[in-house]
């Protein structure tokens, strides 16, 4: 084992033993470099890792303290579609969300992730609608949500404009449109984090993104048999946990 993993497990032992409660500071370097005989080369790897894990946070001219590790919101399995006065939404958990920002929509470029969702090519043109959401009380992000329609559909379109009435986009493709009654499918991954991610939810460093990828599948019209819409929700993933029923099958 090196030198920087030996440290870094010391320091993550201690942690777990209640040596360095939540909210105080371990050592500063010159004194783990004593406590250890060791460069401090091997002390800043070590405490790295341990920031990289989520346990400590650095401050800036105020050495490294423990982090104080939040409270999970139990999220249920929800695969409901559901329907309120502002449209359709995913999940009862989420029904009390709002932009806390004004949503920005743009015309770019396809992410190679999101392209084999859509049946495109990276790089191929989409509209990109993206959303800051939270709670309305408090202004807090909770959650980020991006979508990506092909730009051969959506250019030109109502889909395409800041504001989509009531009921968004999926009213009006469904109804203006003439995209038939839409189906949905979910997936759920984790990631790391981008600097925007980080910054927007207020992460700390090395905490991962909970995400739940959407597809809209339209089901009439000239859209027809095509994914119209791949939308991409992130959360802080140390605030969410998701919890779910095992059935017996006999």
């Amino acid at each position: 084992m090196a030198r920087w993993h030996e440290v870094a497990q010391s320091l993550r032992e201690a942690i777990a033993a209640g040596q360095y409660p939540p909210g105080t500071k371990i050592p500063r370097e010159a004194e783990l470099e004593t406590m250890f005989d060791t460069s401090r080369t091997t002390v800043r790897r070590a405490v790295a890792q341990l920031t990289t894990e989520g346990l400590v946070s650095p401050v800036r001219r105020g050495g490294t303290t423990v982090r104080i590790q939040p409270e999970r919101s139990t999220v249920p399995l929800d695969a409901g579609v559901y329907r309120d006065e502002l449209g359709y939404f995913f999940g009862r958990a989420v029904q009390e969300l709002r932009a806390v920002e004004p949503p920005t929509v743009q015309e770019g470029l396809c992410p190679p992730e999101v392209a084999p969702l859509l049946g495109l090519d990276a790089g191929d043109a989409v509209i990109v609608r993206s959303r800051v959401m939270g709670d309305p009380g408090t202004g807090r992000v909770r959650q980020l949500a991006t979508s990506f329609l092909p730009a051969d559909l959506a250019a030109g379109t109502v889909l395409a404009a800041a504001d989509t009435g009531v009921g968004g986009i999926y009213d009006r493709m469904e109804n203006e449109l003439g995209w038939g009654r839409l189906d949905w499918e979910g997936i759920i991954s984790a990631r790391a984090a981008t600097v925007e991610e980080r910054d927007l939810l207020g992460l700390a460093a090395g905490m991962p993104v909970l995400c739940v990828t959407r597809t809209a599948i339209a089901t009439a019209g000239a859209a027809e048999g095509r994914v119209v819409e791949a939308n991409i929700t992130c959360r802080d993933a140390s605030l969410y946990e998701i919890r779910y029923p095992l059935l017996r099958q006999e």
